[in-house]
């Protein structure tokens, strides 16, 4: 059987055929991968807590003894006429077991195989991707139309209902990986329990950290060149303690988020698009789209320049790292305002 595009790989895994005897799930999302598996041999076994239906081996088993899935495949269940075998394999050399088990005989069992992400040379995903017996199926990080799909599955099964910019306000704080996103909805779904409707006030509570909120507020006070708000936030950052370090570590990760949107501005993507691909909380949105409007990609450099600058100066001595850092913060904020002057 061919490989199964990711695009199609929900509607495969909802019909899977009952003739398929083995199925490869690979690709860079571990989370992702882990749930499909779960879901197919929830599928396939009555009971997968039954060590009799379900037999789990690992890829260092089968890699020193490359017959035992041959001997496992082909045993006939105790209490059933098919069970399950799960190879969790991940970066361990198992083609040799496996081309063995594809060039034998037709086998009842199902064999479901957990790997890593593999590459299209990967000797392992060649054979299931050429076996008309078998499925290779790549499990990719998600993007907002599949957290989106989660979001309304978990909810729904909670009983939840949410508003539509709750939604949006939690899409913006999901990231790619599967497993990530159904932890941060697990949680709102706890803090919801007993309850019917999720709004954009709950998801700030569960989902949002305060120090990331406080240490945002100062970078785009700066990099708006907001000289009020930069004192303000600065003020209320160091009052709650949080020190010079992150916050500065946390401004050097905006520059280079920035900057790697600014060059898709450069190359022709409006700013508003460049700053939604950046994936911010979407009340970060509008500010971090007026600072690609202000920023050029030379103006980024120098602005990395200061932060690491003070950086070094701070982990030499740190009697003076608020003042140090209140330097820095100045030089971006008087640099922004100059700019948008212009």
């Amino acid at each position: 059987m061919v490989a199964i595009k990711p695009a199609e790989a929900e509607s495969f895994l909802r019909r899977l055929p009952k003739t398929l005897e083995l199925i490869l799930l690979h690709g860079p999302d571990a989370g992702l991968i882990d749930e499909r598996c779960r879901a197919v041999l929830a599928s396939a076994v009555a009971d997968p807590g039954d060590p009799f239906q379900l037999v789990r081996l690992a890829g260092d088993q089968l890699a020193a003894n490359p017959e035992r899935l041959i001997e496992e495949a082909s045993a006939i269940g105790l209490f059933g006429p098919r069970k399950a075998i799960w190879v969790q394999a991940f970066d361990k050399p198992i083609d040799r077991s496996v081309k063995l088990l594809l060039d034998g005989p037709a086998f009842e069992n199902l064999v479901v195989i957990q790997a890593g992400d593999l590459s299209k040379q990967s000797a392992l995903r060649t054979l299931c991707e050429r076996s008309q017996r078998a499925a290779a199926l790549a499990c990719y990080a998600g993007g907002e139309r599949e957290n989106a799909a989660l979001v309304d599955e978990m909810l729904t099964e909670s009983g939840l209902m949410i508003e539509p910019g709750a939604k949006r306000d939690l899409l913006g704080a999901l990231g790619p990986d599967r497993r990530q996103s159904r932890s941060e909805i697990e949680k709102l779904v706890l803090y919801k329990l007993g309850e019917k409707k999720v709004t954009s006030e709950d998801v700030a509570i569960v989902m949002v950290d305060a120090n990331a909120v406080a240490m945002n507020a100062v970078i785009d006070a700066a990099f708006a060149g907001d000289y009020a708000g930069l004192d303000r936030e600065l003020s209320r950052a160091f009052a709650e303690r949080l020190g010079s370090d992150p916050i500065l570590g946390a401004a050097i990760r905006h520059v280079f988020s920035i900057a790697e949107a600014r060059a898709k501005v450069e190359a022709g993507m409006s700013a508003s698009e460049a700053a939604k691909e950046m994936r911010l909380f979407w009340k970060r949105e509008g500010a971090v789209t007026r600072q690609l409007a202000i920023w050029s990609s030379a103006a980024l450099d120098g602005a990395l320049a200061d932060l690491q600058a003070a950086v070094r100066r701070i982990r030499r001595s740190s009697l003076a790292a608020e003042s140090v850092a209140r330097m820095a913060f100045w030089r971006i904020a008087r640099h922004a305002r100059s700019s948008a002057q212009r």
